[in-house]
């Protein structure tokens, strides 16, 4: 991992920027673009959203898991399971940008408390790796921001069709 995942105040800092970044990007997608995608196997900005709201509440809830309990079993996720749950339920775009910023907002209290000790306990990840809490807290800024690129192209994308 970097150099700033020994610094609590810095990953705390990069996790909400990105959140933020996020959630601005979102505001900045056409209503009417919130469903397009470039193709089947693709998704859509809505699709994204609830993704990444979805998945930032999982990762927390690995962080409470890895910073209450002795080596916690951290169990993985099917993303493709929960895109299509999200997809057919259509739920207002406004629901998945409070998520985030909710969940967003105790995440970052957390890891804004991280000590020495704290940063390094760890958890087993399902894939069979070990993950500490410097790691994930790490992690859960880079899923994040690697988001906001997404929906870049996607809005992007629109504007060329």
């Amino acid at each position: 991992m970097e150099e700033s995942s020994s610094d609590p105040e810095r990953l705390a800092e990069r996790y909400l920027a990105a959140v933020e970044a996020f959630i601005g990007a979102m505001r900045r997608v056409p209503g009417e673009r919130m469903d397009w995608r470039e193709s089947d196997e693709t998704w859509s900005a809505r699709d994204v959203a609830f993704h990444v709201a979805d998945i930032d509440q999982m990762l927390g809830l690995r962080l409470r898991r890895i910073l209450g309990e002795d080596n916690p079993e951290l169990a993985g996720v099917n993303t493709r399971a929960s895109v299509q749950l999200y997809r057919r339920a259509h739920l207002d775009i406004g629901l998945a940008i409070d998520a985030l910023s909710a969940t967003g907002a105790l995440n970052t209290a957390l890891i804004e408390s991280l000590t020495p000790e704290t940063m390094a306990r760890k958890g087993r990840h399902s894939g069979g790796h070990m993950m500490s809490a410097a790691d994930l807290a790490a992690f859960m800024a880079m899923h994040i921001e690697a988001h906001v690129r997404q929906i870049g192209r996607i809005v992007g994308s629109t504007k060329s069709k």
